[in-house]
């Protein structure tokens, strides 16, 4: 299974009704790590296997989302970042397709897309 991710470096609203409205944006490389930038403090890294979200500091509950093509909720998952700022998800189980990615904190949305092939 090849593996592609892009990850938004700015905050990102989600609409009202959680609908994915951007185009998916992928990465140029099998894994690739995308690096935070001012005030966001998440960055993703995938391989073929995983996908592993990464907090740059404590910023308390997250929720870590992971929807398909249809929308529908694959994984979910709150973490305390105060405790654990690492956060493994499998992704060796889910169908090739693309995949939105959410991570949010306080009145903070991080969205990105990965693909599976």
């Amino acid at each position: 299974m090849i593996s592609q991710l892009g990850f938004a470096t700015n905050p990102v609203p989600i609409p009202p009704d959680g609908s994915p409205n951007d185009p998916p944006t992928t990465g140029n490389k099998a894994m690739q790590k995308v690096s935070a930038i001012s005030a966001v403090s998440a960055s993703a890294e995938i391989s073929d296997s995983e996908l592993a979200v990464y907090f740059d500091w404590m910023v308390g509950n997250a929720t870590i989302t992971v929807y398909d093509v249809s929308n529908q909720i694959v994984y979910r998952e709150t973490v305390d970042t105060n405790l654990s700022t690492e956060v493994y998800i499998p992704v060796d189980d889910l169908d090739s397709g693309t995949y939105k990615l959410t991570v949010t904190y306080g009145k903070t949305t991080q969205r990105g897309y990965f693909q599976l092939y």
